[in-house]
């Protein structure tokens, strides 16, 4: 432990130093750039925000984000501890710009919303040194040696939640082990999303004893399209429930191409199909425009459609806005998940399932690697490998008899509901540790 600490903090101060050397030419470019202009004071402990939420002696709560995505996954969990730990402040803290102004505007939960502190001893110590923290919890398994050591000799529980180890931060660990595994020895709790990342986090220096599986909080959002009412959303989108209907979602730049063409090869058998088609890439949809006139297709852009008040009239939709693909789900008969004809990663399968539609993706899901696995393997999605084989599957599912269909279907909810919970998992887990804490603080008390 000793040796690791001296080792992270040399190169740590390392860093610093030569910052400070060449800080001209690093302050002009964080200039030129805009990237931390506003917050690398704060986060330096330079300049400090009020956090009236919060008073001197309150026990406080710490949840960290790294950013946008993670800040998001965390809002109704936020909402989860304030009503688990009703005498508790909850303090919020963030690392980038991006994810701060989000937080600012969203997290209402949260009692105060500051800038995460620098792992240099000075900026944690003036950091802590604010609060009465009872309990910091890290979100996807960020660790920072020199604040996990300063929070464990405070007495606090360190938790780890929605713990995820990608394949290229396993392979960071492992080259860095002999630095970082005294450090995950320091947490309390590590409560992941997967088996695989139970695995990897034990390995590179995890307390068995101390790791749990508790899914994905992330996912626990779903639930909201539980009861949806399906009427409405024919009627928004301006589409009839007797409508053949193939939804196309998060398609990336390449992969649309390929998507068309399915498309177009199905429609030869069943002319009356319709498609919606989602692009990830806005900054692209001009190649995706310039495709589908290309193929004789006639399209309309959703955002113009609402633009002008107007109903639908053409067969194929391209759903250029912001979160309306959940929705669209909900309509059709068939469903590709995007990002995975090509090599991204792909997407949540999740917000198609939850209303029973069996789903295509193809072979590159390698960022839900457990979940594809978990749909392929209970019968609820098909991998798909290129245009004919996603025509062919397409087919298969617009002729199936609706008793076959209805089995695949119940197959793909099914992968819903074991997938969510996992908000009330990680709840418990605090609470189980964070109240064994006060009770045992108690009982020495009484004891002097």
């Amino acid at each position: 432990m000793s040796l690791s600490y001296l080792i992270y903090n040399f190169i740590l101060y390392s860093a610093l130093v030569c910052a400070v050397v060449f800080s001209p030419v690093i302050a002009i470019l964080l200039y030129r750039s805009g990237k931390y202009r506003a917050s690398l004071l704060k986060r330096l402990g330079i300049t400090v925000d009020e956090t009236p939420g919060i008073k001197k002696g309150d026990p406080v709560i710490w949840l960290h984000a790294v950013s946008v995505g993670e800040t998001l996954a965390t809002i109704n969990f936020q909402k989860k501890i304030k009503e688990a730990f009703a005498n508790h402040k909850l303090l919020f803290t963030v690392s980038t710009e991006a994810g701060f102004a989000l937080a600012r505007e969203k997290c209402r939960a949260a009692d105060a919303v500051l800038y995460f502190p620098m792992d240099f001893h000075f900026c944690i110590r003036r950091f802590i040194s604010r609060f009465n923290i009872k309990a910091l919890i890290l979100t996807e398994t960020e660790v920072w040696p020199n604040l996990l050591y300063a929070v464990k000799k405070t007495g606090a529980p360190i938790f780890i939640i929605n713990g995820r180890i990608s394949d290229r931060s396993f392979k960071n660990y492992l080259r860095f082990s002999y630095i970082l595994r005294p450090f995950f020895a320091l947490i309390d709790r590590c409560l992941m999303q997967s088996r695989l990342d139970v695995e990897r986090v034990t390995h590179i220096g995890a307390k068995p004893e101390n790791v749990f599986m508790c899914g994905n909080i992330k996912y626990d959002e779903i639930k909201a399209y539980f009861s949806i009412d399906k009427t409405s959303v024919y009627s928004k989108f301006g589409y009839s429930d007797k409508d053949l209907i193939f939804v196309a979602g998060s398609v990336h730049p390449g992969e649309d191409k390929m998507v068309v063409d399915a498309y177009l090869e199905v429609k030869k058998s069943h002319p009356d199909l319709k498609m919606i088609i989602a692009p990830r890439k806005f900054d692209k949809l001009a190649l995706l425009f310039e495709y589908l006139t290309s193929r004789g297709i006639e399209y309309e852009k959703r955002s113009v459609l609402i633009k002008n008040d107007a109903h639908r009239l053409l067969d194929v939709m391209v759903l250029d806005t912001v979160g309306e693909l959940v929705l669209a789900y909900s309509m059709a008969r068939a469903v590709f998940v995007g990002g995975s004809l090509i090599n991204v990663g792909g997407h949540n399968l999740l917000e198609a399932a939850v209303f029973n539609k069996p789903v295509i993706f193809g072979p590159y899901m390698h960022n839900f690697r457990e979940m594809s696995e978990g749909f392929v393997e209970s019968g609820a999605a098909r991998v798909v490998c290129n245009v004919e084989e996603l025509a062919q599957r397409l087919s298969e599912l617009l002729k199936m008899d609706e008793t076959e269909y209805n089995s695949i279907s119940k197959k793909s909810f099914s992968e819903v509901t074991r997938r969510t919970g996992a908000s009330e998992k990680n709840i418990f887990h605090l609470q189980s540790l964070i109240n064994s804490v006060i009770i045992m603080l108690i009982s020495c008390i009484m004891h002097i």
